[in-house]
């Protein structure tokens, strides 16, 4: 059994990666009551990783997904030094396949830029690398109105990304590619570097580990109901009997 947790629903986008590959048996932990992540401090998001983690690991699992960008990018070491099963951030493998672009640009939360993750980890594969981020803290709150194809979208996209000029473009949120045709359309189709999807392509080495029956099981610690609404969005299926947790 997969653990995968997140700040809220945008890492189901994750899980869907995961079980167009996988069979997987997976339980997700989304800390609704706390997010966003992306504008706490370091050490606000590492305690709060290391408390999902450990939740998750209380249940029974065999390996951990940190689907948020925001935590993968300062809790992931940690998470790993401090229990004893495989964890898998979202951040190396798109790092990973962004090194062979010429010139890339990172979207993410405040956090997620400040803390450089992506900078990091790409040069390290590929020094040469013209790499920069922006912040767009807008468009976390915009999918989660459900205003995916809104005029208003639209211009908070093209303010953000109008005048990029980059090979590539990583979607450093989990949320982000449920806009994927806004930032398309106002980036004239520069390459989408989709995190999950990346995480997802790396992880044939740990696939029994990945294999099950398909079982999904679901936690927040805030509404139930509002977890199940915007989860439909996210998976693109419905689902029900998410289970309330405190963390």
């Amino acid at each position: 059994m997969i653990g995968v947790f997140d700040s809220g629903v945008g890492g189901l986008t994750v899980v869907k990666h995961i079980l167009n590959k996988f069979n997987s048996d997976i339980v997700y932990l989304g800390d609704t009551a706390r997010l966003p992540y992306g504008t706490k401090s370091s050490n606000t998001v590492i305690k709060y990783s290391l408390q999902s983690a450990e939740f998750l690991i209380n249940l029974g699992v065999d390996a951990i997904v940190i689907a948020c960008n925001t935590a993968s990018s300062v809790a992931v070491e940690i998470v790993r030094e401090k229990f004893d099963v495989p964890v898998f951030g979202v951040i190396e493998p798109a790092a990973r396949y962004a090194s062979k672009f010429k010139s890339v640009c990172v979207i993410g939360t405040e956090s997620t830029v400040a803390s450089g993750a992506y900078v990091r980890k790409i040069k390290k594969y590929n020094n040469d690398v013209e790499i920069e981020q922006r912040a767009c803290p807008l468009f976390v709150p915009l999918v989660e109105s459900g205003w995916i194809d809104d005029e208003i979208t639209y211009m908070v996209a093209k303010r953000y990304l109008g005048n990029l000029n980059c090979d590539a473009l990583i979607l450093g949120c989990t949320h982000y590619p449920l806009l994927k045709n806004v930032i398309k359309t106002v980036t004239n189709d520069i390459e989408l570097i989709d995190s999950g999807d990346t995480l997802t392509k790396t992880l044939d080495d740990y696939k029994d580990l990945f294999e099950g029956n398909g079982q999904l099981e679901f936690y927040t610690t805030d509404s139930k109901e509002k977890f199940a609404q915007l989860g439909r969005l996210f998976l693109g299926k419905r689902f029900n009997g998410v289970k309330l947790t405190d963390l």
